[in-house]
């Protein structure tokens, strides 16, 4: 499956506002690590005080493995990022070395549900860590809606923050925090326009060209009658690590021996 190709200037902007959200977190990480189609400079978390060692990984259609074997050292190195393909980040596994702090920008986009997507996020950080990331929300380019209601089937993959926060809750993590922040786009030419609405809308980067040629008719028509401004929902959350289940047994196995002893007990000390 192909990644989204999601501006890096919007990925770079939602990273700067899970920077700004990290601020008020406790803890004192050893390993930090950026998810991100876009990964930031790593001057940004350094100019926000935090001055761990920084991994990054950059969501790609292509996984380190596969690259040439120069660009394969280098990011071995530390030089530039590893690349992961969103494959990779969802098999499970734990993501090794662990890191206590995570920030993962419109990498849960990649996903088909991002719903069933959020099972993913224990995986990626250490167990006293904290995880922020962001992913596109429900309420996103509500310009076409109004012009052009039909654009409504095609949105509804964006999860709500309530669902989003009960999705949360039933995967046991301890106190989700989450806010959401309507982002303005604007644009001025039409191959951008219809370039980024692709990248945002996972049902038009999956059909083929003569599939998808109506949808970009509709948008063309607005853009030629003035349309230069789009908005998006950003759904930014914090997790720490899921909780244990607690058991919700109450009962108690007494024997038979253990009552009539207490019985006889009680007698005694009448």
């Amino acid at each position: 499956m192909n990644s989204p190709n999601i501006p890096a200037a919007l990925v770079h902007y939602v990273a700067q506002g899970l920077i700004e959200r990290s601020v008020s977190i406790k803890i004192l990480p050893t390993l930090m690590r950026e998810i991100s189609p876009a990964p930031l400079p790593k001057t940004y978390f350094v100019q926000a005080g935090l001055t761990a060692t920084c991994a990054q990984w950059q969501l790609s259609d292509r996984a380190n493995t596969s690259l040439p074997l120069l660009e394969r050292l280098k990011s071995t190195v530390g030089i530039g990022f590893t690349r992961q393909t969103w494959a990779q980040l969802s098999t499970g596994a734990a993501h090794q070395p662990a890191a206590q702090l995570v920030f993962a920008p419109l990498v849960l986009d990649a996903a088909e549900d991002v719903l069933q997507a959020l099972a993913c996020l224990p995986a990626w950080f250490a167990d006293d860590g904290v995880l922020l990331f962001a992913t596109l929300a429900a309420g996103g380019l509500p310009e076409l809606v109004n012009a052009q209601p039909e654009w409504l089937e095609l949105l509804g993959h964006w999860p709500s923050i309530m669902d989003a926060g009960a999705r949360l809750q039933d995967l046991r993590f301890g106190l989700p925090v989450l806010d959401v922040e309507a982002v303005p786009l604007s644009y001025s030419d039409f191959n951008t326009t219809w370039h980024d609405v692709t990248a945002f809308v996972p049902a038009l980067r999956h059909m083929d060209t003569a599939s998808a040629e109506p949808w970009k008719e509709r948008l063309r028509h607005l853009f030629d009658n003035g349309l230069r401004d789009l908005s998006l929902q950003v759904l930014y959350g914090q997790v720490w690590q899921p909780t244990a289940p607690k058991s919700e047994r109450t009962e108690h196995t007494v024997s038979l021996e253990s009552l009539t002893a207490q019985l006889e007990h009680r007698r005694t000390f009448k």
